[in-house]
């Protein structure tokens, strides 16, 4: 009665039941690879990231822009007249000023100056009551020290263009590390199928037997007690068949996820089918763990990030050990002035440069202590040996990560040559046990035990199968040539 209790409430149960869609998809895994990339949104946020680290390096350059300048003033006096020969009771002027220049900052630190000064004053004691007094003047200035020559000049813009270079290092390894999700999604999805197929096909094993049993019972050759051990097996191969279904639409959602994110109820009721079949195994193409590891050297995008970031580093020492030095820069410069009653005659004689003045100056100083640059520098010094133990840490992983896949790997290729093996076996022994049955030299409960050991048999086919693509996947991954090919 037990068992009869059992068979009525699993065939109570929904047997066919399924999700209501809205479509359907029949999805190859570059094709799940391609539209998880499109719509991530983790890799979104790295691609802004990459537009900021570019525009950051761009701005770089704004030091050495050229810097254009204009003035313009005025200027209105009156005092009172200490000269006795002068016919007015105060001195009145007026003084109209205009200037321009540009500064041209060199790749050297220094820089280039020119000028050009033009006073217009109006008074009433001059002979000349309008007089016009222009100037124009060059100069050059150059650090000899503290601040000096390109390597200093231009190390921000070096060091924001390792950044750069950083930023999209690290938006491949996040591209790799989605790729490796989706990859082991979708394989969870194939091995999902496979097991709800096995599920079905040792179903229909069950059905078979117990027709056979019930067809033994009413020839008079079978006991009642063989139809209950069927008809048992049958409801568990149905709770098995429906956890299969619940484990392939649980599969389903995950890599949904994983290309859908959001909340549209049309993408997430997609019924995917996926068609790309699981890996065949080939032990030629997997690699001993040292060549795959000199590949991963070269190519592994945390390695070529942490390189940036101790290039930006070392740009970041080459400023503070330069800021430690004393300031002493050396200058030039040369002018010539003139004054005449009409601004363009004033212009033309300056311009001639008939009476010039030359100059040339070193100016010294520094800080009696220099504490904080000389703190500057240790702290420069300090990040430079962090980022280089950096470096040696994530080499180290790698070398095991790299061990780790080439040996699952390798691993996962015995595995499906066992499980394949024991599969053929279990459907042999099966088939035997079946004919034996058949002729009365065996039982009912040993066929059973063959059909619940070749479900195994195959469970663990299926699993072995999905466990070598994803270990390919890892592999892959781990010698940072993870990418979309098809398959």
């Amino acid at each position: 009665m037990f068992f009869a209790a059992v068979v009525l409430f699993v065939a109570s149960l929904p047997q066919d039941a399924t999700v209501p869609s809205t479509g359907a998809l029949q999805l190859r895994l570059d094709d799940a690879l391609r539209t998880a990339l499109e719509n991530d949104l983790s890799l979104k946020i790295e691609d802004v990231a990459i537009d900021i680290a570019e525009l950051e390096f761009r701005r770089g350059w704004g030091a050495f822009d050229p810097i254009a300048r204009a003035t313009a003033g005025y200027t209105n006096s009156e005092r009172p007249n200490t000269q006795p020969f002068l016919p007015v009771s105060s001195i009145d002027s007026e003084v109209y000023s205009f200037g321009a220049g540009v500064n041209l900052p060199l790749l050297t630190g220094g820089s280039f100056d020119a000028s050009v000064q033009q006073d217009t004053q109006t008074t009433n004691v001059s002979v000349f009551p309008t007089s016009v007094s222009d100037t124009l003047a060059l100069s050059f200035n150059q650090p000899l020290l503290r601040g000096a020559w390109y390597e200093y000049k231009t190390s921000g813009l070096r060091e924001s263009g390792k950044r750069y270079m950083a930023q999209i290092e690290r938006a491949q390894q996040a591209r790799q590390d989605l790729l490796k999700r989706v990859e082991d999604a979708y394989w969870d999805l194939v091995a999902a199928g496979e097991q709800l197929r096995v599920a079905e096909e040792t179903l229909a094993l069950g059905r078979e037997q117990l027709e056979q049993n019930r067809r033994r019972l009413d020839a008079g050759v079978g006991t009642e007690v063989e139809v209950l051990q069927a008809e048992t097996n049958v409801a568990q191969r149905i709770e098995q068949r429906l956890a299969r279904e619940v484990s392939v639409r649980g599969a389903a959602d995950r890599l949904k996820g994983l290309m859908y994110p959001g909340t549209d109820p049309a993408k997430w009721d997609l019924e995917i089918t996926p068609v790309s079949s699981l890996p065949a195994v080939k032990p030629e193409n997997i690699p001993n763990w040292g060549a795959a590891l000199a590949i991963a050297l070269t190519a592994r995008p945390e390695l070529k990030r942490q390189a940036f970031e101790i290039e930006a580093v070392e740009e970041q020492l080459v400023r503070a050990t330069s800021d430690r030095r004393p300031t002493l820069d050396f200058s030039l410069s040369t002018s010539s002035s003139a004054v005449d009653g009409g601004e363009w005659d004033a212009l033309r004689d300056a311009a001639s440069w008939d009476f010039p003045t030359y100059q040339a100056s070193l100016s010294f100083s520094s800080p009696t202590m220099n504490i904080a640059a000389l703190a500057a520098e240790r702290s420069a010094r300090a990040a430079m040996r962090s980022a280089r133990l950096v470096y040696d840490q994530i080499e180290s992983q790698i070398v095991e990560e790299v061990r780790a896949a080439v040996r699952n790997t390798q691993y996962s290729i015995e595995a499906v040559r066992a499980a394949n093996a024991s599969t053929e076996l279990a459907r042999r022994q099966l088939a035997a046990e079946q004919a034996r049955f058949r002729e009365g030299l065996s039982t009912n409960f040993q066929v059973l035990e063959f059909q619940q050991q070749l479900a195994e048999s195959l469970y663990s086919q299926t699993l072995a199968r999905a466990n070598l693509a994803k270990a390919l996947t890892a592999l892959e991954k781990a010698q940072g040539t993870l990418d979309v090919e098809p398959r």
